[in-house]
């Protein structure tokens, strides 16, 4: 017999969370990020990866106790050189290459930024465009704002080279936020 096993999550999805509480605080945002980015390395690092091809706001839970949980794991599937998967995921977190049924790493990262782009703005992303959050709030960090463009260019190429890549970013960006911080608390 064959057996499937759900763990029940209590807290909400940040799509509902940000709909009552608003854009968050970016040093908020990258505790979140930093550790969707440890998910993210540990799915891509798999043999063959796990590409989860729906990383959007809807399906991140913040837990009651402040942790965060990747949920709905319907769209993922273990990368195959030569597959194509059918269009999953909501239109502007949709990688390129995913519309065109290659979803692949890149892609989540491309979902990635999509998402810290919602939750630093409040704002859905453009679908298929470059994210620039400093545009709708101008305290948005610099770098931060780089990331989160480098992470939505339309051509994968130009995208980061992986998660681990990611997470070092964010880790820098939230240790020069945290610093300037401290300077100035």
């Amino acid at each position: 017999r064959h057996y499937l096993l759900l763990e029940y999550i209590t807290g909400q999805d940040l799509r509902q969370f940000i709909k009552q509480n608003g854009a968050q605080d970016q040093v908020k945002v990258l505790d979140w990020a930093l550790k969707l980015a440890d998910i993210l390395v540990y799915l891509h690092g798999q043999n063959p990866p796990i590409i989860h091809r729906d990383l959007t706001p809807d399906n991140i839970v913040l837990k009651n106790d402040g942790e965060i949980v990747l949920i709905d794991f319907g769209a993922a599937n273990e990368f195959l050189g030569t597959a194509t998967g059918t269009l999953i995921g909501k239109q502007a977190y949709i990688a390129p290459e995913q519309l065109r049924g290659k979803a692949n790493k890149a892609s989540d990262l491309y979902s990635f930024g999509g998402t810290i782009y919602y939750l630093l703005t409040g704002q859905e992303p453009v679908p298929l465009f470059i994210s620039h959050p400093k545009s709708a709030n101008p305290d948005i960090n610099e770098e931060l704002d780089k990331l989160v463009s480098d992470l939505s260019a339309f051509e994968e190429s130009e995208r980061l080279a992986d998660a681990v890549e990611l997470k070092s970013r964010l880790t820098a960006i939230k240790e020069q936020l945290v610093d300037k911080a401290g300077v100035h608390g």
